[in-house]
């Protein structure tokens, strides 16, 4: 599993467990990736930036995920791109580790196997699952409160309802009902042509500082957390 941290985030391994933890218990092979998590879209893609370009926020993933170039808003570059940074890690394993097979998860160009690596992210992280797995075939997706992109003020993003590499049964997100933009999740999966069963809507008490972080690690969650998943052996046909 690539997993992504929100906005401001970085690789970390919680005191009590969380969601990529529990994956890992659950028999995947957890990949906690640093990238840039300073800005999301939510903090560039509003106001001018959004008028001045409605598909502002697919550009801004394409960039941070891919390294596509002609987008200024934000300075990274190529080598910081997402799937850049991922690739180099399974190559390094797979050359420094031998014993552990991580060969399985790389295509003989090098590339990743994305039909055998699940993909998933909290926040700005949940947002890059839902591209990438929009654009390549991945095992399973994993949205935790995962963005909110928008074409124009009051309209979500048209990325969102482009066809998927990564067929519907696949998906899997979950929100909590106390969360500001809760609706426009709620509208957002729609979209993603998310079955309605794969959705988890969360209600709990909210035990962490906010609503947002819930679904990340409320451990209340953990039957959640497991249907998400299923067995990470199972999901890429590994004995």
């Amino acid at each position: 599993m690539l997993w992504m941290p929100g906005t401001g985030g970085s690789p970390r391994i919680a005191a009590r467990p969380d969601f990529p933890q529990f994956a890992a218990q659950q028999g995947y092979r957890v990949i906690i990736l640093s990238y840039i998590t300073d800005q999301g879209v939510s903090n560039i893609c509003v106001g001018k930036n959004l008028r001045g370009n409605r598909s502002c926020a697919e550009d801004f993933r394409n960039k941070r995920i891919f390294g596509g170039g002609g987008f200024s808003l934000v300075a990274d570059q190529p080598q910081d791109a997402i799937v850049n940074r991922f690739t180099r890690i399974l190559q390094k394993l797979k050359e420094t580790r031998p014993d552990e097979q991580w060969e399985q998860f790389l295509n003989a160009d090098g590339s990743p196997r994305w039909e055998r690596i699940a993909v998933g992210g909290q926040s700005q992280g949940g947002g890059h699952a839902a591209f990438i797995a929009k654009t390549k075939p991945v095992a399973r997706v994993v949205m935790l409160s995962g963005g909110w992109d928008k074409s124009a003020r009051g309209e979500i993003a048209n990325w969102y309802g482009k066809p998927s590499a990564t067929p519907s049964e696949r998906w899997y997100a979950t929100y909590h009902v106390e969360e500001r933009t809760a609706n426009t999740m709620a509208e957002i999966n729609r979209a993603l042509r998310i079955p309605s069963a794969n959705v988890g809507v969360l209600d709990k008490p909210v035990q962490g500082p906010n609503a947002h972080g819930e679904g990340l690690s409320n451990r209340a969650y953990q039957s959640w957390w497991k249907f998400a998943l299923g067995r990470g052996a199972s999901v890429s046909e590994l004995p």
